[in-house]
């Protein structure tokens, strides 16, 4: 059962664009605290082959192929396939109304929507004709989406195969190992397992066609979800049940400096519509810790590069602790408000940090 708090949903104080008669109040959710079961299973990436299928070549289906090298074109590194994952994981923890970060949390007619949404992102990100009998429309070829939690589990019904052999994009992604995978595989009754006991007849793949899968991207790093990848169990009490969105937002980046924070993780924190406003006062508040925050307009990413932090890219930041540079120090540093500054020591002094150039809407 979640656990809620007061707070005003605009804003912590009155703001001069919200008339007073507008605002109103809402609950800060505090989430059920996550579990170990329900978890996936902790898989990186494709297995080696079990049998003597493979993949099949160009020669052997030439439609395939050219769904995969469409694939490739529109994204030749996964890039945008991983964005398009991470929007749909995001999208169902909804974490700025219900403070969700963990699929445990998530109740079970949620779990089962995971998919639809995996199938609508990509096809927003790639703009995919409509299939005229499965859900996109590929190279001219008609395409199924399957998504499954854990790695080869994707079920497969039964109009895949009943009429014609037909081609299914499989994906898969772990939030816990932070991992995703995208291939294609024909189906046929030659790749499925015998039918069980399942009124809808759906089939998992066998070992011949976990084998035959021609990967896209056979593994890939998925953006973290932050909030999930604390391992100490303080510092994640700090932000997700902190009593007021502006607290825990502050937290999050004063507990998390040198890490990447990505903006579907702001939001959770906060729980509040203007979660950028939450952003910039967060610099406001940890300013005299020296803590900067980087996002990702120019120029504070070259800022982080110079002081060899993880690079903030489109809806991410970084917060570091700074102190003044000194010629004999030996370390990176970069120029912000007129002065030279490195990453702080631990034994450091704490100094108030610089200004930061301003970075419009973003926070």
């Amino acid at each position: 059962m979640s656990i809620v708090q007061d707070s005003l949903f605009e804003d912590d104080t009155a703001s001069p664009a919200v008339p007073q008669t507008l605002r109103v109040r809402r609950s800060r959710v505090l989430p059920a605290r996550p579990t170990t079961a329900g978890r996936p299973r902790p898989t990186t990436g494709p297995a080696r082959f079990r049998t003597d299928a493979r993949p099949p070549n160009p020669d052997e289906d030439p439609e395939i192929w050219a769904v995969r090298e469409a694939i490739l074109a529109l994204d030749r590194a996964g890039d945008r396939m991983g964005y398009a994952i991470r929007e749909a994981l995001d999208q169902i923890y909804d974490g700025q109304r219900t403070g969700r970060w963990d699929y445990t949390q998530l109740h079970k007619t949620e779990k089962t929507h995971v998919g639809t949404l995996v199938e609508i992102w990509l096809q927003r990100e790639f703009e995919f004709a409509d299939g005229e009998e499965l859900d996109y429309r590929i190279a001219g070829v008609d395409v199924d989406c399957k998504w499954s939690l854990n790695l080869y589990d994707w079920e497969i019904p039964q109009e895949m195969y009943s009429r014609g052999d037909k081609i299914a994009l499989v994906i898969w992604a772990n939030e816990y190992t932070a991992r995703w995978a995208a291939g294609l595989i024909r189906i046929s009754e030659q790749v499925l397992r015998p039918p069980g006991r399942q009124r809808d007849g759906k089939r998992r793949l066998n070992d011949r066609g976990r084998d035959r899968i021609l990967w896209i991207h056979p593994g890939a790093d998925l953006v973290k979800n932050t909030l999930l990848h604390i391992n100490d169990p303080g510092k994640l009490e700090l932000i997700a049940y902190a009593a007021k969105g502006q607290t825990a937002v502050t937290n999050l980046f004063r507990e998390l400096t040198g890490e990447l924070v990505n903006r579907a993780t702001v939001f959770t924190a906060a729980q509040q519509v203007d979660s950028g406003k939450r952003v910039r006062d967060a610099r406001t508040k940890l300013a005299p810790e020296g803590i900067v925050i980087f996002g990702h307009y120019a120029p504070h990413p070259q800022m982080a590069d110079d002081l060899e932090l993880p690079r903030p890219t489109l809806g991410r930041f970084i917060s570091a602790r700074l102190h003044p540079w000194s010629p004999g120090d030996g370390e990176p540093y970069t120029e912000i408000d007129g002065g030279r500054w490195r990453r702080a020591r631990p034994d450091d002094p704490v100094v108030q940090a610089p200004k930061l150039p301003s970075q419009g809407n973003e926070g």
